[in-house]
């Protein structure tokens, strides 16, 4: 005897968006968790290889006074809300970033280590801040610094000669410039 069961369906995709000065963080239409901007003190960052490209971050670990909240890139966290308002988060100085390689991932409560190992990370998860704590040691992390500050950065280290400008050279004194 052949029993049936209705097909497995995916659970609706996490995303998160503005709204006024609270980021939405949603699951098809219901609405999961709301994030009050001017309460977050720190975002860190996990991205991968040198994190040179909004397309290299991984998560954003959000940390509140009472908690904090792990998203996931698939999100959406990384274009509509950390890359859209990017004035905002300059204001703040709260941005940091840190290498994939440095989040003690096997430390989150509740994530299942298969799932980790194949490099998913969960995408949405409220944490303690002693959990957070565990998750990144903030000494790893490189920061504050904005998007555009990086980006500044990692073009001023590729120059061939860092920290000159590029230029004609001033005349010495006394011979026709």
């Amino acid at each position: 005897m052949k029993s049936w069961s209705l097909p497995r369906t995916a659970p609706a995709p996490v995303e998160t968006c503005w709204h006024g000065e609270d980021i939405l963080v949603t699951r098809g239409r219901v609405l999961i968790d709301r994030l009050h901007a001017d309460d977050i003190e720190r975002v860190t960052l996990v991205h991968a290889g040198d994190g040179e490209s909004p397309g290299e971050v991984r998560a954003a670990l959000f940390e509140l006074a009472e908690r904090a909240v792990v998203l996931g890139a698939a999100s959406g966290i990384t274009g509509r809300v950390l890359f859209e308002r990017q004035a905002f988060w300059a204001r703040r100085n709260c941005i940091y970033w840190v290498g994939e390689r440095r989040v003690a991932w096997s430390s989150l409560p509740g994530a299942a280590r298969w799932s980790l190992l194949r490099g998913r990370v969960p995408p949405h998860r409220t944490l303690t801040r002693t959990a957070a704590a565990a998750l990144v040691d903030p000494g790893e992390a490189a920061g504050p610094q904005t998007w555009d500050e990086r980006k500044r950065s990692r073009i001023e280290r590729r120059r061939p000669f860092p920290g000159r400008t590029i230029g004609m050279a001033a005349a010495p004194s006394g011979l026709p410039g």
